[in-house]
């Protein structure tokens, strides 16, 4: 008896003190558990589209080890999960909704393709989430597709294209040919591009589209040069834009066409190699901005990263990052309505200059930068040099939408 009594008190205090610590404010609960910050990765790791997701793990551990080293977010260590979606949208859900259930992680970034962000939009509710892209293109995730939890820190693909477009209305070419991956970013690009190139003056010959995945380009490679246009607008990213470029060159495309794409990448200028010189076009992130706070993000990842230097990739993960840290800053939180609450029409001075996320459509309001890939001395290889800097609320869309009102 005098067991039995002992046992239910014990159980009884035990009970009262989980009331207790389940009753105290969020900030006590989190101080004496020192429970990490846990931010959910769903990368491409395998498949076409790896090389970006390396990007994004390694500028993830790289924050990792600066904000710990800092003493970690609201006091806390910063624990990243990283999951491969192998860049399909059914896989992509999947491992997301494992990275809520069993992981209990309910803040996301880090996804590489636009179809499989507009794939998780509609779960984000149902699993108590928040989503944060770090390089998602399709316009229509803040335009039709726009869900109260999901977030854009980066440039989209008509941002990008209305910031080529501003440039190409001064230049000397008329008639332009487009190519991209018929894929949703893809086809977002190469849309926005045509809207925006008319509204210059400009001609848009043909509009391509490559299958996703797409490894043989020398059928379109010969559209290209048949069409006239002294410009080509080009819309590929990982392995599809390495095989396209390193095609272009076997014909001499470079040579009789004038490039220009709607994202300078650090990984297409090595394919490239001496015959990206002179290349041009928008840029997610330019690496030669001269700002502190580019210059520390490159010192950082360059002492990190031997013989490397970020591409655009690790710019825009590393942005997106500071942008969700100031949220839950400022929320003191990582509950995600919280972090909702707090990052709408939040403002943050990072590696591309400031940054705005729009309340009405939760667009990062970014400036939109052209640059030109030339010789830097304080660079192991080309990079993009700016040549145009366009203030962000000219190159950002009209609230909700992915078109421009001017």
């Amino acid at each position: 008896m005098t067991q039995r009594r002992t046992t239910r008190r014990r159980i009884l205090k035990g009970a009262m003190a989980a009331s207790a610590l389940a009753a105290a404010p969020a900030y006590l609960r989190y101080a004496s558990a020192a429970t990490p910050i846990k931010i959910g990765i769903p990368t491409v790791i395998t498949g076409g589209y790896a090389l970006l997701g390396s990007q994004v793990m390694r500028t993830c551990k790289l924050v990792k080890k600066m904000t710990d080293a800092k003493g970690g977010l609201l006091g806390r260590p910063v624990e990243f999960l990283f999951q491969d979606t192998q860049g399909d949208p059914a896989i992509c859900v999947r491992k997301c909704q494992e990275l809520v259930e069993r992981d209990d992680c309910h803040i996301l970034t880090g996804v590489i393709v636009s179809s499989e962000a507009a794939a998780m939009l509609p779960k984000l509710e149902p699993w108590n989430a928040v989503f944060l892209s770090h390089g998602n293109g399709d316009g229509r995730l803040t335009a039709e597709l726009f869900v109260p939890r999901f977030f854009r820190a980066n440039t989209s693909a008509p941002m990008g294209a209305r910031a080529l477009a501003l440039y190409l209305q001064d230049t000397p070419q008329k008639k332009f040919i487009a190519i991209a991956s018929d894929a949703a970013w893809g086809r977002s690009s190469n849309a926005a591009f045509e809207e925006q190139i008319k509204r210059v003056g400009k001609n848009l010959v043909d509009k391509i589209y490559a299958p996703v995945a797409n490894k043989d380009y020398s059928p379109y490679i010969t559209k290209i040069l048949q069409s006239g246009a002294e410009g080509c607008y080009v819309a590929l990213q990982g392995d599809e834009a390495r095989a396209f470029y390193s095609q272009a060159q076997q014909y001499k495309l470079t040579q009789r066409v004038q490039f220009y794409t709607e994202i300078v990448a650090q990984a297409d200028i090595k394919v490239l190699g001496k015959d990206a010189i002179g290349l041009m076009g928008s840029s997610r992130y330019p690496i030669t901005y001269d700002i502190p706070e580019n210059k520390a993000f490159v010192d950082a990842f360059r002492a990190e990263y031997k013989n490397e230097i970020p591409d655009w990739t690790d710019g825009e993960m590393y942005q997106a990052l500071m942008i969700l840290f100031a949220a839950i800053e400022k929320a003191g939180s990582d509950e995600p309505m919280k972090i909702v609450a707090a990052m709408e029409d939040l403002e943050v001075t990072s590696v591309k200059g400031p940054i705005k996320m729009r309340k009405c459509d939760h667009q990062g309001e970014n400036q939109g930068f052209v640059v030109k890939v030339g010789v830097d001395k304080r660079f192991p290889e080309p990079v993009g040099e700016i040549v145009k800097v366009y203030p962000r609320e000219l190159i950002t869309p009209d609230c909700r939408k992915a078109t421009y009102s001017t």
